[in-house]
Order: structure tokens, then sequence, then C-alpha cells
């Protein structure tokens, strides 16, 4: 993920690249309104995850999942999606 930092009046001007810049690329955005960093911009997928973190159940799956021994086959994780690939 890369960070680039961007003036909020220069974001203004230039939304339309800007918002290209962050989406999909896994970018964040940093946005300054008089010298100081106030906001940021992030991907729809990377708020997502970071949603996701939060919630303690999820947590807890990934912890649980971790100890186990069970494997699982590409199609058993991915689905239809892998065959896509």
């Amino acid at each position: 993920m890369s960070t680039n930092t961007i003036d909020a009046s220069a974001m203004r001007k230039n939304l339309s690249d800007v918002l290209d810049a962050v989406r999909g690329n896994k970018n964040l955005i940093l946005v300054k309104r008089h010298g100081k960093v106030e906001s940021a911009l992030i991907d729809i997928d990377t708020l997502e995850d970071l949603l996701a973190v939060q919630n303690p159940e999820y947590v807890e799956s990934i912890a649980a999942a971790r100890k186990s021994k069970e494997l699982y086959t590409p199609e058993e994780v991915f689905g239809d999606v892998w065959g896509e690939i």
C-alpha cells in the first residue's frame, strides 16, 4: 500500500484523479487542511477489511483457523471464482 498526501484544495480541483488513484490500488491518500492531516481516503476493499478486523467474532475465527490443522482445497476456499482464475 502506498501513501500520498494532498492538500484539500488540490484534491477539490482534481477529485476525479484522486478517486482514480485510490480505487482498487490499495492506496491511502492523506488529506491536509491548513497544513495538518485531517482525513484519509481509502478504497472500499481496504475499508471492508478494516471493518472486518474490528469484529471480535471475525478475529476469533481467524485465530481458530490458524490453530486448526484442517486443510482446504482452493475450490473449497474460493468456490466458483477459482475456476475463473
